[in-house]
């Protein structure tokens, strides 16, 4: 395993020390995860699904499995049980270069289940269906528009244990998708897609 693709801020030690995360899903196609230590200082990633995305992770599996078989181990195990499935790479905000081969995101799109995996922890997301159809169809603005989900959850609801999510969690589920207006101040951070190229 090379070192700088095992991301610290996502161990277990690490994850204990935050108060919660949240998931965004975006019509670009993109997932955001946000890890709060409170609530204006996070540490957030997104997740991005190759167009090869298998050959992408088999490359990740040749440099890192072998250094963290726990994280591999659970992965090839959700997507044994996902054969229609797409596995996204997550990366750093702001440096698509700054993989975590620690994480992954698996979308499995028949029960339109989208897999959370860091490390050895398995969160599963019960997505709306017109959720995984907007993530699906990527026809949204990369920038500027707000998040067609966005689900906040504090960490006394999973303490940092395996566990499912689905709609009785969520405070509204699906968004319908707007574009955000540069005459009107920009949406909050909890729902833009703000990353920066």
């Amino acid at each position: 395993m090379t070192l700088q693709f095992y991301d610290p801020n996502l161990s277990p030690e690490t994850l204990a020390t935050y108060q919660g995360y949240s998931l965004q899903v975006f019509t670009s196609g993109r997932i955001k995860l946000s890890f709060h230590h409170s609530h204006t200082d996070r540490v957030e990633y997104y997740a991005d699904c190759p167009k090869r995305h298998r050959e992408a992770y088999a490359r990740q599996v040749t440099r890192s499995a072998t250094g963290m078989p726990d994280h591999y181990a659970l992965t090839e195990q959700v997507l044994s049980t996902c054969p229609y499935s797409l596995t996204y790479r997550v990366h750093l905000k702001r440096d698509n270069n700054a993989t975590a081969d620690n994480a992954h995101v698996i979308l499995e799109t028949e029960t339109d289940s989208c897999h959370v995996i860091l490390n050895d922890l398995h969160h599963c997301w019960i997505l709306p269906g017109a959720v995984c159809q907007a993530l699906l169809a990527c026809s949204g603005p990369r920038k500027g528009a707000a998040a067609c989900f966005n689900e906040y959850l504090k960490a006394y609801d999973h303490d940092w244990q395996d566990a499912t999510f689905s709609r009785p969690d969520y405070r509204q589920g699906y968004r319908a998708p707007s574009k955000a207006r540069a005459s009107k101040a920009a949406p909050s951070w909890q729902e833009q897609d703000d990353d920066q190229f």
